[in-house]
């Protein structure tokens, strides 16, 4: 199973310049941030304002939203939008090689009650044929009324914390404060029922 097209630490994170100036942010700045393809690879962007309103929003964006550095000398972080997330989420539907990554987005999305777990099904045909078939979980927007159906990914301990390190980096904003957990020890697959709201 491919978990990603590049290592997790390798994952663009939040720039402290701006990436199409090469200036740095300022405390209290306001910053534009895309999410986008680029020779099969999610890529991010960070831009500040003035780059923002001379720059088009790339063709093949999967996700934007903005955000402002703390203007104090504390380092704050949190995920990005819910909308924005979602907005991501679903720009992976047609991605099969980032199905780890959509998986772990649901589970994300599920904590943050953005999405329902609504079932577990499986595929009629394969499961007549495989005894031990994969199953799918079919997910509900509430906010958006859709469903989705997402392949259950099975992972260990290291692929899980692998796909989240890529998942954190590509979506954290500096807001707020991101609330920390203790990592993660195995999870089982599928968990469809997360309840908790707790952050990653």
């Amino acid at each position: 199973m491919q978990i990603s097209a590049f290592p997790p630490e390798n994952a663009p994170k939040l720039s402290r310049v701006c990436s199409a100036t090469g200036r740095p942010f300022e405390p209290g700045e306001k910053i534009f941030t895309f999410l986008f393809e680029e020779n099969g690879e999610i890529q991010r962007r960070d831009l500040c304002a003035e780059a923002f309103a001379k720059t088009r929003r790339p063709e093949n964006a999967l996700a934007w939203w903005s955000s402002r550095l703390p203007s104090g000398g504390e380092k704050k972080e949190k995920l990005a939008p819910n909308d924005a997330l979602i907005d991501f989420f679903e720009s992976l539907a047609d991605r099969p090689e980032e199905a780890a990554l959509r998986y772990v987005l649901a589970l994300l999305l599920t904590r943050r009650r953005v999405l329902r777990f609504e079932r577990e099904e499986f595929d009629a045909a394969d499961a007549s044929s495989r005894p031990d078939s994969v199953p799918s979980i079919v997910f509900f927007s509430p906010r958006r009324e859709t469903s989705y159906v997402v392949p259950v990914v099975e992972m260990n301990a290291e692929e899980i914390a692998a796909v989240e390190t890529r998942l954190l980096a590509l979506v954290r904003e500096p807001d707020a404060r991101l609330k920390t957990a203790a990592p993660s020890p195995v999870v089982p697959i599928p968990t469809p029922t997360l309840e908790d709201d707790a952050s990653f």
